[in-house]
């Protein structure tokens, strides 16, 4: 595969392209960031996982229903203070009673498109949070893991660490990983200067590289040092 390679859009094509692309990365489902998924989704990271490894999941599961989808905003998204929205704090946000909030909460009353809307805006989620399949839902959260992780198969050899798809991904939103396979497909498309023949050439450009790696004040000490050297010879 290749860097510019798209994912497949079907659910079950990118789970087989993911599973495919573990083994040449030295990756395993711990490094997904499957919490992140599961945040992004609202799907149980037990299902996810489930789906990964071919078993089957109840589809009541892989889709929630609008309350359940709701609930589930309220127990992960906290207000500024760290505690759950309430209820009345939403109902002001959306400009209705709170008592079609406790409606909606309960499964009372449905909600329309545009208040579903709002309460996706209020919890700042994407569109179609609260309606969209559960299966389109994981395609789209998959995504930046496929990308990732096709990146990194493609880096594999150049030193580069697995780490660097766990911080891709890190907190909630997974879909920086998305950025980490822009910025890595950018390097792997710059010119890489041929291996020196030279043994004194090379040992050079160790110690070049072995200076940068340095703390600032350490380099700074060194590179007087090295020019006082030069000054002498």
């Amino acid at each position: 595969m290749n860097v510019a390679d798209t994912p497949p859009d079907d659910l079950a094509a990118l789970i087989t392209a993911i599973n495919d692309l573990l083994p040449a990365t030295g990756m395993t489902y711990d490094d997904l960031e499957i919490d992140s998924v599961a945040y992004e989704t609202g799907i149980p990271e037990a299902s996810i996982l489930a789906l990964l490894r071919g078993e089957t999941v109840p589809d009541e599961t892989l889709n929630p229903g609008f309350t359940d989808r709701l609930a589930f905003l309220l127990e992960t998204r906290r207000a500024p203070d760290g505690n759950p929205h309430k209820k009345v704090a939403i109902a002001d946000a959306l400009g209705v009673s709170r008592g079609m909030v406790s409606s909606l909460f309960s499964g009372n009353r449905d909600a329309g498109r545009g208040t579903s809307a709002a309460l996706e805006e209020f919890f700042d989620v994407d569109p179609g949070f609260l309606s969209t399949s559960g299966r389109r839902a994981l395609t789209r959260a998959l995504r930046p893991v496929y990308a990732s992780l096709l990146t990194l198969s493609t880096l594999h050899g150049r030193q580069v660490s697995h780490m660097a798809l766990r911080s891709g991904a890190a907190g909630a939103d997974i879909r920086l990983a998305a950025q980490l396979q822009k910025a890595l497909s950018a390097v792997l498309t710059q010119h890489e200067p041929e291996p020196p023949t030279d043994p004194q050439e090379q040992e050079l450009r160790d110690i070049t590289d072995q200076v940068r790696a340095l703390a600032p004040t350490s380099r700074t000490r060194l590179m007087d040092k090295i020019r006082g050297l030069l000054g002498q010879s």
